[in-house]
């Protein structure tokens, strides 16, 4: 998945990057393929068939707008045709002023599907088009999809019956005529696959305009259902002579195309919809926000990683506080004098019995270079202090 990802990503950066390129190229190629295939169709003209006009007509097109476009074509159309007939150059440009200002009126902006659906039918692929016009364009493509249906199915009647619309004799022009109007009035196909596709651009639009999950997925399901149940009904309505072998071939080549288009247009992660609400002075918002799927790169190394077992942790030693310098001296003379403490035990027995008949502190043990902290009022060795005492009033116990 990450593949079509990575895919679809370079696509997008190629054509952003170079889409000043890349549209002339593409109209360029349309308006060479158009003028290639009226040629081999109805190239009566020897003039405008030739390679050299040919180049220049795609090249010119390749710098001016597809309307435009558009409008050349159909001239060429009506130069090959007159070099055929005077008549049926009459009758097409006449056909073509009809769609050219119900085209014009309606769907001036979707020139793409008025170009690609004759060509489509050159390719065998003509029922790609309902569905995609459907998924990237308006309602008014019903009516540029309806026009490309009719340019085709006239220039393939023209071609077929060159003998009949080429009689240069008088009582055959009236004839003319009419076999050219009725070609283009009673050409059951034509309407059946015109009334079809306006149909499944209408459903095809509606279904993904949607706020639902999966929208186009739904859409072109629901365009290619009914793309193929109205074709049916309208082939079997107006006996319209329509292959249906070719109709179902063609609705599955359709539902492919139309998946890889959705996948490069509309490609959403519908796991992660936010809904968000917010207000203003006038209004609430509430708003459905769906992300589209973006690409994770993966980084892959040929090397296996190995497997790294933790360190085992080692106790810091706890320092060693220096002892100090008296405990030093007083071991290291301990050491030395083993009966160092009988010593001062016999020096202080020595002390109590010069200071007889005095209150003396209870001797403590002195460790030798240490001082003994007295408290404030504390008699030293060797010195009498006498108490003091007031008298106590009558039910006090408290000292002064």
């Amino acid at each position: 998945m990450n593949s079509l990802m990575s895919i679809k990503l370079a696509l997008k950066k190629f054509a952003g990057r170079n889409e000043a390129l890349l549209i002339p190229i593409f109209k360029f190629l349309v308006a060479f393929m158009a003028l290639s295939r009226i040629n081999s169709t109805i190239g009566y003209m020897a003039r405008l068939k030739s390679a050299p006009v040919t180049l220049i007509i795609a090249l010119a097109a390749s710098f001016l707008p597809l309307n435009l476009t558009i409008v050349i074509l159909g001239f060429v159309v009506i130069a090959h045709v007159y070099a055929l007939s005077m008549e049926c150059a009459l009758v097409v440009f006449a056909l073509f002023l009809v769609l050219y200002l119900l085209y014009f009126r309606f769907a001036s902006k979707d020139a793409v599907g008025g170009v690609l659906t004759p060509l489509s039918f050159v390719f065998k692929i003509p029922y790609v088009m309902p569905v995609s016009m459907g998924l990237t364009g308006t309602p008014s493509s019903m009516v540029s999809v309806g026009c490309g249906v009719v340019i085709y199915e006239v220039l393939h009647f023209i071609a077929g019956h060159k003998e009949e619309l080429s009689s240069g004799e008088e009582a055959d022009k009236l004839g003319q005529f009419k076999t050219l109007i009725d070609a283009i009035i009673v050409n059951r196909e034509m309407m059946a696959l015109a009334v079809s596709f306006a149909v499944t651009v209408l459903v095809v639009y509606i279904i993904r305009r949607l706020p639902i999950k999966y929208a186009w997925f739904m859409a072109i399901a629901a365009g290619e259902l009914s793309l193929l149940i109205v074709t049916l009904m309208a082939a079997t309505v107006l006996n319209a002579d329509i292959s249906f072998g070719s109709l179902f071939i063609g609705v599955i080549v359709s539902t492919i195309v139309n998946l890889i288009l959705q996948y490069f247009l509309f490609d959403l992660n519908y796991n992660r919809i936010e809904k968000v609400q917010f207000e203003d002075d006038e209004y609430y918002y509430y708003v459905k926000a769906v992300p589209k799927n973006e690409f994770v790169a993966e980084e892959r190394s040929e090397k296996k990683r190995a497997v790294r077992r933790p360190a085992p942790q080692v106790r810091a030693k706890q320092p060693v506080r220096p002892r100090p310098a008296e405990r030093e001296e007083y071991v290291e003379r301990r050491t030395a004098n083993p009966d160092h403490e009988q010593q001062a035990l016999r020096t202080a027995a020595a002390i109590r019995g010069a200071n007889a008949g005095q209150a003396q502190p209870r001797p403590t043990l002195q460790r030798p270079g240490e001082r003994t902290l007295q408290r404030p009022g504390e008699a030293r060795p060797g010195e009498t202090r006498t108490v003091q005492r007031t008298p106590q009033r009558p039910g006090s116990d408290n000292l002064r």
